[in-house]
């Protein structure tokens, strides 16, 4: 089926949304994507979310899917859940064509939604720019537009928060205040953000932080300080983590597996082979993955040879 069929047949509500026609929308171009654009007004607001919801799940499942033409043509839709959809999908995105509508989305728009939205996929760029892989002039006005928006204290928190966590990886005085800060925070959701914001960093002087944070009685916060862990890669954390391989909560023991994975180690490989056989299906995956991730550390050109 053509890109320009299948988005004719998107307008037919009564047509349930095949998988082999959305992974048509994949990398639209030129007149298909014109074609779609034109399309996508006529539709109903119910069949546009049940679109959006089915591309992010496909752009989860299938990396070599690429919708980021279709997403950056929804950015300024009239439904925030279109919006807020269409900022999430560009997670995968690296281009710096897709910096300015974020952040303009991040400044203007009238949904909370959409720009912690916004702020979260930023964070991608945040993470580029300290590897120095785009413009300092993006970077900065990145940096500039979320500093902006955490100093605005009638801003909502959940966005804030989002970018603290974004903002986190410029890892200045400025940014180490702020997330100090905001792990002082009597909203729980803002500490967490805090947490995170430390493992990214990459600043060991969090590491106490983190490490003490393994113990709380939120689970949420003991996944983010698990996660933020890993991000920091300091071995001495992995006896602590290996600790949360057998946490009461599923995705705090999968946070735990990878962050093990990330940091390496004798010690981390030991651990990744008794997780291996817990006998639970997520830990085992994260397990499995986490040991190929560091046999490909270990000997990333395939040179090593079993004698």
């Amino acid at each position: 089926m053509t890109a320009e069929k299948y988005v004719t047949e998107l307008q037919d509500d009564t047509q349930p949304l095949k998988h082999a026609g959305l992974l048509q929308l994949s990398s639209l171009a030129g007149e298909d994507l014109f074609e779609f654009k034109n399309t996508w007004y006529t539709l109903t607001e119910p069949r546009k979310g049940q679109i959006m919801s089915k591309l992010v799940e496909l752009g989860e499942d299938h990396v070599e899917m690429d919708f980021t033409a279709m997403y950056r043509a929804l950015l300024n839709d009239d439904n925030e859940d279109v919006r807020e959809q269409a900022a999430k999908g560009l997670w995968e995105c690296d281009d710096r064509v897709v910096i300015r509508p974020l952040l303009g989305l991040l400044k203007n728009d009238p949904s909370p939604r959409v720009r912690a939205s916004a702020a979260m996929t930023l964070s991608k760029f945040t993470d580029l720019f300290q590897q120095g892989k785009i413009l300092s002039r993006d970077g900065d006005k990145i940096r500039d537009a979320l500093l902006e928006v955490i100093s605005d204290e009638e801003e909502e928190a959940d966005v804030r928060r989002r970018c603290i966590e974004a903002v986190g990886s410029f890892n200045t005085i400025e940014t180490t205040e702020l997330i100090r800060e905001a792990y002082k925070s009597d909203n729980p959701d803002m500490r967490q953000s805090a947490v995170f914001a430390m493992g990214r960093s990459s600043d060991s002087q969090w590491l106490s932080v983190i490490m003490n944070e393994l113990d709380s009685d939120s689970p949420a916060m003991r996944y983010e300080s698990a996660s933020a862990c890993g991000l920091l890669g300091d071995e001495t954390s992995v006896p602590h983590l290996i600790a949360l391989i057998k946490d009461e909560d599923s995705e705090v023991q999968v946070a735990a597996v990878q962050s093990i994975g990330n940091i390496g180690g004798t010690l981390a490989k030991r651990a990744l082979q008794q997780a291996l056989r817990t006998g639970e299906d997520a830990v085992e995956e994260a397990a499995e993955e986490a040991m190929a991730n560091i046999d490909f550390d270990d000997d990333p050109l395939g040179f090593r040879f079993q004698g």
